[in-house]
Protein backbone atom coordinates (compact mmCIF):
# COMPACT_ATOMS: atom_id res chain seq x y z
CA UNK A 1 0.00 0.00 0.00
CA UNK A 2 2.77 2.27 0.48
CA UNK A 3 4.70 2.16 -2.58
CA UNK A 4 1.23 2.46 -4.20
CA UNK A 5 0.75 5.38 -2.26
CA UNK A 6 4.44 7.02 -3.17
CA UNK A 7 3.87 6.24 -6.76
CA UNK A 8 0.81 8.15 -7.20
CA UNK A 9 2.52 11.45 -5.32
CA UNK A 10 5.88 10.95 -7.23
CA UNK A 11 3.35 10.89 -10.65
CA UNK A 12 1.33 13.13 -8.82
CA UNK A 13 4.38 15.86 -8.23
CA UNK A 14 5.81 15.19 -11.82
CA UNK A 15 2.39 16.02 -13.98
CA UNK A 16 1.31 18.91 -12.32
CA UNK A 17 4.14 20.89 -13.00
CA UNK A 18 3.47 19.62 -16.47
CA UNK A 19 0.18 21.13 -16.48
CA UNK A 20 0.94 24.62 -15.32
CA UNK A 21 3.43 24.92 -18.00
CA UNK A 22 0.84 23.68 -20.90
CA UNK A 23 -1.82 26.42 -19.01
CA UNK A 24 0.42 29.28 -19.40
CA UNK A 25 1.72 27.85 -23.33
CA UNK A 26 -1.95 28.52 -23.78
CA UNK A 27 -2.89 31.47 -22.15
CA UNK A 28 0.58 33.05 -23.73
CA UNK A 29 -0.48 31.94 -27.36
CA UNK A 30 -4.17 32.90 -26.79
CA UNK A 31 -3.03 36.66 -25.81
CA UNK A 32 -0.79 36.67 -28.61
CA UNK A 33 -3.15 35.68 -31.10
CA UNK A 34 -5.62 38.19 -29.83
CA UNK A 35 -3.05 41.43 -29.88
CA UNK A 36 -2.30 40.62 -33.68
CA UNK A 37 -5.41 40.31 -35.05
CA UNK A 38 -6.32 43.76 -33.15
CA UNK A 39 -3.52 45.10 -34.40
CA UNK A 40 -3.94 44.09 -37.93
CA UNK A 41 -7.49 45.26 -37.83
CA UNK A 42 -6.65 48.69 -36.47
CA UNK A 43 -3.70 49.19 -38.70
CA UNK A 44 -5.54 48.21 -42.13
CA UNK A 45 -8.30 50.80 -41.01
CA UNK A 46 -6.15 53.60 -40.02
CA UNK A 47 -4.36 52.52 -42.98
CA UNK A 48 -7.11 52.72 -45.44
CA UNK A 49 -8.50 56.32 -44.33
CA UNK A 50 -4.95 57.75 -44.52
CA UNK A 51 -4.27 56.86 -48.07
CA UNK A 52 -7.15 58.72 -48.79
CA UNK A 53 -6.49 61.70 -46.55
CA UNK A 54 -5.33 65.42 -48.23
CA UNK A 55 -1.98 66.08 -46.69
CA UNK A 56 -2.11 69.58 -45.84
CA UNK A 57 -4.72 68.44 -43.41
CA UNK A 58 -2.93 66.72 -41.78
CA UNK A 59 -2.20 67.22 -38.32
CA UNK A 60 -0.31 65.35 -35.60
CA UNK A 61 -0.35 66.11 -31.68
CA UNK A 62 -0.99 64.29 -28.40
CA UNK A 63 -3.74 64.28 -25.90
CA UNK A 64 -2.79 65.42 -22.17
CA UNK A 65 -0.53 62.76 -20.72
CA UNK A 66 -0.14 60.45 -24.30
CA UNK A 67 2.87 59.77 -25.62
CA UNK A 68 4.47 62.42 -28.69
CA UNK A 69 2.68 62.30 -31.84
CA UNK A 70 -0.09 59.55 -30.86
CA UNK A 71 -2.60 61.65 -32.17
CA UNK A 72 -3.83 62.13 -36.18
CA UNK A 73 -6.84 64.54 -36.84
CA UNK A 74 -6.78 64.66 -41.35
CA UNK A 75 -9.93 65.47 -43.51
CA UNK A 76 -10.03 62.94 -46.53
CA UNK A 77 -10.93 63.76 -50.28
CA UNK A 78 -14.59 63.07 -49.62
CA UNK A 79 -14.34 65.76 -47.38
CA UNK A 80 -15.01 63.32 -44.04
CA UNK A 81 -12.98 64.26 -40.90
CA UNK A 82 -10.78 61.11 -38.97
CA UNK A 83 -9.21 61.36 -35.52
CA UNK A 84 -7.18 58.49 -34.37
CA UNK A 85 -5.95 59.20 -31.12
CA UNK A 86 -4.39 57.40 -28.27
CA UNK A 87 -6.02 57.76 -24.65
CA UNK A 88 -5.01 55.30 -21.88
CA UNK A 89 -4.41 52.12 -23.12
CA UNK A 90 -7.36 52.63 -26.04
CA UNK A 91 -7.19 53.43 -29.34
CA UNK A 92 -9.76 55.96 -30.73
CA UNK A 93 -11.57 56.79 -33.77
CA UNK A 94 -13.46 59.89 -34.37
CA UNK A 95 -16.12 60.01 -37.84
CA UNK A 96 -19.30 60.85 -37.70
CA UNK A 97 -18.97 58.61 -34.07
CA UNK A 98 -16.31 57.16 -31.88
CA UNK A 99 -15.74 53.99 -31.97
CA UNK A 100 -12.54 52.21 -30.15
CA UNK A 101 -10.47 50.35 -32.18
CA UNK A 102 -8.72 48.62 -30.03
CA UNK A 103 -8.19 48.36 -25.76
CA UNK A 104 -4.33 47.00 -25.66
CA UNK A 105 -2.41 49.95 -26.71
CA UNK A 106 0.63 50.69 -25.14
CA UNK A 107 2.42 52.71 -27.89
CA UNK A 108 1.07 54.66 -31.18
CA UNK A 109 3.31 57.28 -33.11
CA UNK A 110 2.41 58.65 -36.29
CA UNK A 111 5.16 60.86 -37.84
CA UNK A 112 6.58 61.85 -41.15
CA UNK A 113 9.83 59.87 -42.56
CA UNK A 114 10.96 62.40 -44.27
CA UNK A 115 10.27 65.97 -43.95
CA UNK A 116 10.89 66.85 -47.46
CA UNK A 117 8.15 64.45 -48.73
CA UNK A 118 4.60 64.94 -46.70
CA UNK A 119 3.05 62.16 -49.10
CA UNK A 120 4.47 59.55 -46.65
CA UNK A 121 3.67 58.61 -43.01
CA UNK A 122 4.96 56.40 -40.59
CA UNK A 123 2.54 54.63 -37.96
CA UNK A 124 3.70 52.71 -35.00
CA UNK A 125 1.87 50.89 -32.60
CA UNK A 126 2.43 48.58 -29.81
CA UNK A 127 0.15 46.60 -27.85
CA UNK A 128 0.02 44.61 -24.88
CA UNK A 129 -1.98 41.58 -22.76
CA UNK A 130 -1.85 40.57 -19.52
CA UNK A 131 -0.95 36.64 -19.64
CA UNK A 132 -0.69 35.17 -16.08
CA UNK A 133 1.18 36.45 -12.63
CA UNK A 134 1.26 40.09 -13.40
CA UNK A 135 3.07 39.46 -16.70
CA UNK A 136 2.30 41.02 -19.79
CA UNK A 137 2.96 39.77 -23.29
CA UNK A 138 3.53 42.95 -25.90
CA UNK A 139 3.67 42.96 -29.65
CA UNK A 140 5.31 45.91 -31.45
CA UNK A 141 3.35 46.03 -35.33
CA UNK A 142 6.00 47.07 -37.52
CA UNK A 143 6.07 50.78 -39.03
CA UNK A 144 4.02 51.08 -41.21
CA UNK A 145 4.99 53.21 -44.29
CA UNK A 146 1.87 55.22 -45.88
CA UNK A 147 1.39 57.02 -49.04
CA UNK A 148 -0.84 59.70 -48.91
CA UNK A 149 -3.08 59.57 -51.98
CA UNK A 150 -4.41 63.07 -51.62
Amino acid sequence: MMIAVSIVAMLIAMVAPLIIQTQRFFILNRARVNIQREARSAMTTISKNLRQAQSLTIRLDNATGQPYYSRIRFTTVDGRTLTYYQSGTNLYQIGTSTSTLSTHVRFLNFFFPRSSDMSILSMSMTLEESIYEGRKKALHVASERIRIMD
